[in-house]
């Protein structure tokens, strides 16, 4: 892996997000030259570009080897709901532009990543070729699930005119550099950082049964980086492959932070709060069938990450 990537010029777009950060991060420990974008958030060492300008997205890519397309606008339940349009206009020209400059300038492997929320409701546990395109996704999902699957046909079309690409569809990833900020954050960075601040009472958004699939970062981007070195375009659904409910999560990360039972703080369920679907799941067969199985992090390990990293995050603001 490690002479794959070295001394090749990468380029992660969204560096400063969640996940582009730890592939940014991992990309440096593979001696790549590795290009790192932010818009926003500024972040020592990343470059500044705003990716809706076809402009600034040009002048990146000469002589790039390998793209990481990650930069994308990610909201939490509650955003979803009340602003459903927020992420569509931007996502979907900052990745037209991303895949076009990348064509121009003949870049050896692309890398998309879509998400679980392409695949229409069901209870039922989903592989790759059980999209149905003729199906809306989750209500809830409705918006940032229809311009995903739009990106996915634009990989699709760029591939056919000799574009190397292939497309990722992960669920819920979690790990550090997650936003936690109340109102936009995933439901996990979101319980932690409640936990961490001893919020008593202790609300979870939902009833807390909702079903979920949670993979650690580091697994993801380990799985990831093995797709990438295979070639021609493919499409391939990345999980942990083990369903847990909100509140074994919650459960989870309250054993981790309280001292029990003298500071058991009042759990709440409110389901007047946004919720996400009650079951979500997908399965890894094709990658299994590829790559072999391999091991993933126990949630509760990847829970105490998360809480020690976020706990230094919150002591040097």
């Amino acid at each position: 892996m490690n002479y794959f990537f070295k001394n090749k010029k990468v380029l992660v777009t969204g560096a400063s997000g969640f996940v582009g950060r730890n592939m940014f991060n991992k990309m440096k420990k593979l001696d790549a030259n590795v290009v790192g974008t932010y818009f926003s958030h500024k972040v020592e060492g990343l470059t500044y570009c705003d990716l809706t300008s076809y402009e600034q997205v040009d002048n990146l890519m000469e002589n790039v080897d390998y793209v990481f397309m990650i930069a994308a606008k990610t909201y939490g339940a509650g955003t979803l709901k009340s602003n459903p349009a927020s992420m569509v206009k931007d996502t979907v020209t900052m990745d037209g532009n991303i895949l076009e400059a990348a064509y121009k300038y003949k870049v050896k492997k692309v890398s998309y990543i879509s998400s679980s929320v392409v695949y229409q409701k069901s209870f039922n546990i989903l592989s790759e070729d059980d999209l149905d395109w003729n199906k809306d996704p989750a209500k809830v999902y409705m918006g940032v699930g229809w311009v995903k699957r739009y990106v996915e046909k634009l990989c699709a079309f760029y591939s056919q005119l000799g574009l190397p690409i292939d497309i990722v569809r992960p669920t819920n990833i979690y790990g550090p550099y997650d936003k936690y900020k109340e109102d936009e954050s995933h439901v996990v960075p979101a319980l932690v950082k409640r936990a961490i601040d001893k919020q008593n009472p202790y609300i979870v958004w939902g009833d807390g049964h909702a079903v979920k699939d949670f993979i650690f970062v580091d697994d993801f981007i380990r799985d990831m980086l093995m797709i990438f070195k295979r070639d021609g375009y493919d499409t391939y659904n990345l999980c942990s492959g083990k369903l847990t409910t909100i509140k074994e999560v919650v459960d989870s990360i309250l054993d981790s932070v309280y001292n029990w039972p003298e500071c058991e703080p009042k759990i709440i369920y409110d389901i007047t709060k946004p919720n996400s679907i009650p079951f979500k799941s997908i399965n890894r067969n094709k990658f299994d069938s590829i790559f072999g199985k391999q091991q993933y992090t126990d949630l509760g390990w990847g829970l105490v990450k998360v809480i020690k990293w976020l706990k230094r995050e919150l002591n040097e603001k």
